[in-house]
């Protein structure tokens, strides 16, 4: 084994530097060239759309008069659910949200009607024309209110959407037997995405009766497929293109202005474009799931862990998205994947309420889980007079453990050379300050694991299409989307080791139904997927340039350029391969990588971190700073250095947003906050430096020696900067995000 690939290595333009490229699309960024959904306003007879959204957040629906808006001048289509050709309802998981609201209305972003005007203002105005007549019903506030007996159902099967459970053991013997026992009770917060750009795009009718999607997406082909049903055409008539976003986190992996917009393109053939302001994406978005933990966990009095017990209950909001998925996910990281605990019980509940919908967010619910069990684990190490590193290192998972449910999984090294890494950061020597000193520094570091792929046995299929065009062009398609995480350059310097060409032989496709389907643009999955069909295409590429060769030419290999001769001579050009015929092609079509299991659970492939954290903490105001941070991180060979390293970055700073500043508070079904000039995000001016360390050996061979990395910079930060707090003050904050005034008053009553 090469102990090297194994020792953490900076990442930075000089230890990289002859991997250390620019994006391919920077260019066009930087000068404004490059097409986003916002900026498809010059199509012919072009429409503009609006939502009509609910007033309450729970209601029966008497009746909506939309007549006046219909004679409005510059109104040209006013739709309704009477006017849905086929199913009124869309959810990746579940379809159990309308498109349109017929009888009920169970949360303020459901949608009651749509129109399509020449100008954005005619169409707001239309809106406020058309009258909705509710019978208010009684709010459900919060997950406990909604599994109180007597609560309003807010779905025919009732308030508890899903359940989970882990267990092994008999816990509450462990616990007997257990020297130190500590209890925590954990929440963190409703979060938003807050993309740059919000969800929309613009839907083009053809003169076949097809449809045209462009817009903001995740997954082309899993939209198309629900559009499909809802407008009531057959699939080879919708068409979906994912255009380069402004951001997606999860947030656009579900519908957004897909249904409605193609109901007015329908209706009145021409281009309808519709693009949510702030206030709408604030309201209809998806959010992070609020989460509230429960917690117990023991060890013996040399410090090993004997039992964990952990109750979470999620906030799912009005309809299921991706909720179960979340909870599953969770309910994982929540069972302490990292460390060896002979005694479990680990369940959840996924609860309905009329607040707003919460779906898939960066971490899937990973991030809150390892707040719980981080902190947790802290505070067990206080408890048994242990260093926290010290008690990890007692009782982390060898790579040959299995995984928290018996199942089959690849590490990508030992997790102890994160935790020895992590030690010897540089951040621990930093923590310094004077009794008198209004700001107080500290230091804390947590661990993280996560996996790649949709897991437990979902359908997670890959594919891809390559193809010498007519011109010489090697053309490369995939079907998950570049929204800005930095899959093009990924798949280009994938591209030109596999296939032996250079970057200017490429034409790289993305996000376009018609193309080959590469699943959804989700789960840290794309790399794989992507290194997987170069692997498989490999050698078929090779054979299909031999034989297009001239057969006086033999021993000849890809090249960039064309086939060269031994001596790295240019022998035949790619033009010339393809001559004047019909472009060939080739697919390759699998499923995502889950083990040897018979029976997949969890995820096969994963990755890990140690993430340390300095802070300083204000003894006047309560205010925090993080000043560095510094992440070790496990997640296979670095494919694109700085995209690498952006994710695992721009992960860290989403994150610490969650820890300190983030939450949408909600009463009685209304968000309190319903726009961005009181949501405060992290900023330029809030961003610590940040050293990122990885290790890129893969243990068990180069069957996937790259690991998505898109999620990884989440998952210990939480826990990092409370602990780091702890360090500063001695007070371990509980409830995120850590709101000053409160941690200012545990300050004054530790220190009266």
């Amino acid at each position: 084994m090469n102990t090297t690939a194994f020792t953490p290595r900076p990442l930075t333009a000089d230890t990289f530097a002859e991997r250390w490229q620019p994006r391919p699309d920077a260019t066009q960024k930087v000068r404004g060239e490059l097409r986003y959904p916002t900026d498809e306003l010059d199509w012919p007879g072009l429409l503009h759309g609006r939502i009509l959204r609910s007033a309450l957040p729970h209601a029966r629906l008497l009746g909506i008069d939309v007549e006046r808006a219909r004679t409005l001048p510059g109104v040209h289509a006013v739709v309704t659910a009477a006017d849905i050709p086929a199913a009124n309802n869309y959810g990746i998981v579940f379809r159990d949200q309308p498109v349109f609201c017929v009888d009920h209305v169970r949360y303020l972003g459901d949608a009651l009607a749509a129109v399509a005007a020449d100008t954005p203002e005619i169409a707001a105005h239309a809106l406020s024309l058309i009258e909705v007549r509710y019978a208010e019903l009684p709010v459900v506030n919060d997950p406990s209110a909604a599994l109180a007996d007597g609560a309003p159902a807010l779905h025919p099967n009732g308030n508890l959407l899903d359940s989970s459970l882990i267990e092994h053991g008999d816990v509450e013997a462990a616990f007997a037997a257990c020297a130190f026992v500590v209890e925590g009770h954990y929440r963190t917060p409703r979060q938003m995405h807050v993309f740059m750009e919000t969800e929309g795009g613009v839907v083009v009718p053809d003169e076949n009766g097809g449809l045209t999607f462009r817009v903001g997406c995740q997954s082309a082909h899993r939209d198309r497929e629900q559009l499909a049903s809802i407008l009531g055409l057959p699939p080879d008539k919708v068409r979906v293109i994912g255009l380069a976003t402004g951001g997606g986190f999860g947030g656009k992996d579900e519908l957004t202005m897909q249904p409605a917009a193609g109901l007015l393109a329908l209706r009145t053939g021409r281009p309808i474009r519709i693009h949510f302001d702030r206030r709408e994406s604030t309201i209809a978005g998806i959010k992070r799931h609020p989460v509230e933990f429960f917690a117990r966990t023991g060890c013996d009095a040399r410090g090993r862990i004997l039992a964990h017990q952990l109750h979470a209950v999620l906030d799912t909001g009005a309809y299921a998205t991706l909720g179960p998925a979340v909870l599953t996910n969770l309910t994982d990281h929540a069972a302490a994947p990292l460390y060896r605990i002979p005694n479990i019980r680990v369940s959840g509940q996924l609860v309905h309420t009329n607040n707003g919908v919460a779906g898939a967010f960066r971490g899937f619910g990973g991030n809150q889980a390892t707040f719980a069990v981080e902190s947790q684990l802290d505070r067990l190490a206080h408890a048994a007079g242990l260093h926290p590193a010290e008690l990890r290192r007692r009782n982390l998972r060898t790579p040959q453990d299995p995984g928290v449910e018996g199942q089959t999984q690849q590490q990508p090294c030992d997790p102890r050379l994160l935790l020895d890494a992590a030690l010897q950061s540089p951040l621990w020597a930093s923590a310094s300050s004077t009794d008198d000193s209004r700001w107080v520094t500290g230091v804390g570091m947590a661990m993280g694991a996560q996996g790649n792929g949709l897991g437990n046995g979902l359908p997670d299929a890959g594919g891809a299409r390559l193809t010498l065009t007519d011109d010489g062009r090697i053309e490369l398609a995939f079907g998950f989307i570049e929204y800005g995480q930095g899959v093009i350059a990924a798949i280009r310097n994938l591209a030109c080791d596999y296939l032996h060409c250079a970057p200017e032989d490429l034409d790289i496709r993305l996000g376009d139904s018609s193309g080959p389907d590469s699943g959804p643009t989700s789960a840290s999955r794309s790399s794989i997927i992507a290194v997987e069909a170069l692997r498989r295409l490999q050698p078929q590429w090779r054979a299909l340039l031999t034989s297009l060769a001239p057969p006086a030419t033999p021993g000849l290999q890809p090249g960039p350029g064309g086939l060269r001769d031994q001596s790295g001579e240019l022998v035949i050009s790619y033009p010339q391969l393809a001559g004047a015929g019909t472009p060939v092609t080739l697919n390759v079509h699998f499923d995502f990588p889950t083990g040897p299991d018979a029976t997949p659970r969890g995820r096969y492939l994963q990755l890990l971190i140690a993430t340390v954290a300095h802070v300083a903490v204000d003894r006047l105001t309560g205010r925090i700073r993080v000043e560095r941070l510094h992440h070790i991180t496990a997640g296979g060979r670095v494919i694109h250095p700085p995209s690498y390293r952006g994710q695992i970055e721009g992960a860290a700073i989403m994150g610490m947003g969650m820890t300190l500043l983030e939450d949408v508070p909600m009463q009685d079904g209304q968000y309190l906050l319903d726009n961005l000039d009181a949501y405060l995000i992290p900023t330029l001016a809030d961003a610590p430096e940040q050293q990122v360390d990885v290790i890129e050996g893969i243990l068990g061979g180069e069957s996937y020696p790259v690991r998505g990395i898109g999620e990884l910079g989440i998952e210990a930060i939480s826990p990092a900067i409370t602990a780091a707090i702890e360090n500063a003050i001695g007070v371990r904050p509980e409830r995120l995000p850590v709101e000053p005034t409160t941690l200012l008053a545990a300050m004054q009553e530790l220190h009266p």
